[in-house]
């Protein structure tokens, strides 16, 4: 049995023969191995057929009334060089060769005809067109799922700058850097303050990516802002917080934060840390002063057994700096794999003055990356805690 007959019946034929005794012995056999088979008896027929249904293959003789073979062969070719040609002739001379090489006849199967030869001729053409439809199909859903993930990438994006509320980030006491490993961050900031003048921070790291992570900083934000609004301590705003991210979102979901509120005035620092890297808390000559490390699980994990763990800081007559920044900062690997890591951070801070030290933060970890690109997001908050009507060394 041939091995092309299987193929054959997945593909539909136009049949182009002026003789009518061997178009009507053949007609009904092909009509039994393919999908459907179209009939023609000349040229100008076939190529009417042609433009109408669009078959898969077309089997042409050469010699024909009104329009040959040749001449239909190379007005299909002209309009679509993928559709196969093939030749039933009685021609075997290098001027036939030459001239279907030429239009790019895909085959030729001798007369008088051999019933094998002509499936094998059709199934190897059939065959490869089938391949190309697949290959063809397969580009098209990788075009559209690329497309559906750019789209995805965009409504991220604008969700996350929304979020992000750009005007609360102009603080006068606060510096930030934030620099996404792709078009969309993963890494959420928030500024807001109360209206005694408290100022409120929030650093959060949803797990996963894209539109999953976002959705999961949602509830995170939206906590924040309101309570922020209405001066709630920060221990109460991360139990609402774990609350909500464990009750609306998926099992394995959490959010790593760091929330923060600054009281200038009295010299306090009140932080909640559940799974970003410590805070650290800086004199004006650069000593640390306090380190504010994660001893609390991201928001999500724990249900009512939740109990926000704070620490507190007051300084004292030397104001100071509260610094905030995500894994991806200290994690930023350079050419020979070597990690950004937390003593460059410190030497920045002792090595640098004030005014200079968020912008050589930034500098460094650019340097350290050199032509590499991050492997996450890298995000920076820097805030000056000097006294309400006190500036701060320089």
């Amino acid at each position: 049995m041939n091995p092309f007959r299987e193929t054959l019946r997945q593909v539909t034929v136009l049949y182009v023969e002026d003789d009518h005794e061997i178009r009507m012995r053949l007609w009904p056999f092909l009509a039994q191995l393919t999908a459907h088979v179209f009939a023609a008896e000349n040229g100008l027929q076939g190529l009417q057929i042609f433009r109408e249904e669009n078959p898969d293959v077309v089997i042409t003789d050469i010699v024909m009334p009104v329009m040959d073979g040749m001449k239909m062969a190379e007005a299909i070719k002209r309009e679509d060089p993928s559709k196969p040609v093939i030749f039933t002739t009685a021609f075997d001379d290098s001027d036939f060769l030459h001239a279907a090489i030429e239009i790019g006849v895909d085959g030729y199967v001798s007369k008088p005809i051999s019933v094998d030869s002509l499936i094998t001729a059709i199934g190897k053409s059939a065959a490869l067109l089938i391949k190309t439809r697949e290959l063809m199909a397969s580009r098209a859903q990788l075009e559209a799922y690329h497309q559906a993930a750019e789209e995805e990438k965009q409504l991220v994006a604008e969700l996350m700058a929304r979020m992000m509320c750009p005007g609360s980030l102009h603080d006068e006491q606060l510096q930030y850097y934030l620099q996404p490993a792709d078009v969309v961050s993963g890494d959420l900031v928030a500024v807001s303050r109360s209206r005694h003048g408290k100022l409120y921070v929030m650093l959060a790291d949803s797990t996963g990516h894209g539109l999953p992570a976002a959705l999961n900083l949602l509830p995170v934000n939206h906590i924040f802002y309101s309570m922020v609004a209405k001066d709630q301590p920060v221990s109460l705003m991360v139990e609402e917080m774990n609350w909500a991210v464990k009750k609306q979102s998926p099992t394995g979901r959490y959010v790593a934060a760091v929330v923060a509120c600054i009281d200038t005035p009295n010299r306090l620092v009140e932080i909640w840390n559940g799974g970003i890297p410590t805070a650290y808390f800086f004199a004006g000559d650069g000593s640390l002063l306090h380190t504010f490390r994660s001893v609390n699980l991201p928001l999500g994990i724990l249900d009512q057994t939740f109990t926000a763990q704070m620490d507190i800081f007051q300084w004292q007559d030397e104001p100071g700096h509260l610094l905030i920044y995500s894994d991806g900062f200290i994690e930023a690997e350079n050419e020979s794999g070597e990690p950004f890591g937390v003593e460059r951070i410190k030497e920045v801070f002792r090595n640098e003055p004030v005014g200079k030290r968020f912008d050589m933060l930034q500098q460094a970890v650019t340097a350290h990356l050199g032509t590499g690109s991050a492997f996450d997001d890298m995000t920076l908050l820097l805030v000056d805690c000097a006294p309400s009507g006190r500036p701060n060394p320089t």
